[in-house]
């Protein structure tokens, strides 16, 4: 009991302390969503072109940088995903990304949230061809140099054990 008065006390102290989140009108919320998407639909073209160093570019560079996947902290700076992706450019003849409706909330001036579904198709130089799906998740901020990623989370789909087993029943 006495834990939960001190957990209320703090949490009532928190919040005491952080002003008013700052309101946005119909047109600010408007105008962040589309450059958001804007900025979304760079990324991707960027990735789809093999442009790693694009790529990397929309990557926040600030310290506070985190990129997760599948529940595990991957990357802690836009330099670690951007060496990443050109050390395994090479090895991809072609990369398709699809984002599947994308859902873009603005949060405050200069910050929005962005969760979508993905697919992607790689073919590697031999010619193996690979398809992911997933979800992403990802804050987004605005500076200088525009729109970029600060956080970001992507989830894989598994196939489950009966969609699994239907393939291999079709494929035997």
């Amino acid at each position: 009991m006495r834990h939960r008065f001190v957990a209320s006390l703090t949490l009532a102290a928190l919040c005491g302390c952080r002003g008013a989140p700052a309101k946005l009108t119909a047109q600010q919320r408007s105008a962040i969503v589309d450059s958001v998407q804007t900025m979304l639909t760079q990324w991707r073209d960027a990735f789809n072109a093999m442009d790693f160093a694009r790529v990397a570019s929309f990557y926040s560079s600030e310290p506070d940088f985190r990129w997760f996947e599948n529940g595990e902290l991957k990357f802690r700076s836009s330099r670690e995903i951007g060496d990443s992706m050109k050390a395994e450019g090479p090895g991809f003849r072609s990369l398709t990304l699809s984002l599947i409706e994308p859902e873009i909330t603005a949060l405050a001036p200069g910050v929005a949230e962005v969760t979508t579904n993905f697919a992607q198709k790689i073919t590697d130089t031999t010619g193996q061809m690979i398809g992911l799906a997933g979800a992403i998740t990802m804050t987004v901020v605005h500076g200088d140099s525009g729109w970029k990623f600060l956080v970001g989370h992507v989830s894989l789909v598994t196939p489950s054990i009966d969609t699994a087993r239907k393939a291999k029943g079709r494929l035997s």
